[in-house]
């Protein structure tokens, strides 16, 4: 239930000064050689008519672009917290449709550019 909450907390979308925001959904496109992704998202603040409306997120992604893997310690994490998230850097372009991240972005307009991009690693159980 923990990890649920922990998760939705990156779900929501947040400002920062007016210059970065935050994106998390499921990937339902790669394409490389344009330099983007489709991200797919939902959530209890885009409801219409009673139905909750799904978003598709066309986000940049450029040579700059960090991509960082999240996965729960099995046991003690580095912090010292049990079952805390760890993350590590990944090498570009490590991300696939299925893939449910978090997309740090900058940039106005229909589509932002990705500062980092983190890449949640299932758990078991």
């Amino acid at each position: 239930m923990l990890a649920v909450v922990a998760i939705a907390a990156w779900a929501v979308p947040t400002w920062s000064d007016g210059q970065e925001r935050k994106y998390s959904g499921t990937v339902v496109e790669v394409d490389r050689s344009a330099g983007a992704i489709v991200v797919e998202s939902m959530g209890p603040w885009r409801v219409k008519d009673g139905v909750t409306q799904v978003e598709r997120r066309p986000i940049g992604v450029t040579a700059s672009t960090e991509f960082v893997g999240v996965k729960r310690a099995s046991g003690s994490a580095p912090s010292g917290w049990m079952g805390d998230f760890i993350e590590s850097r990944l090498p570009g372009w490590q991300v696939k449709p299925g893939d449910w991240v978090t997309v740090i972005v900058t940039g106005d307009g229909e589509r932002p550019t990705a500062v980092r991009i983190y890449v949640w690693e299932p758990t078991g159980g």
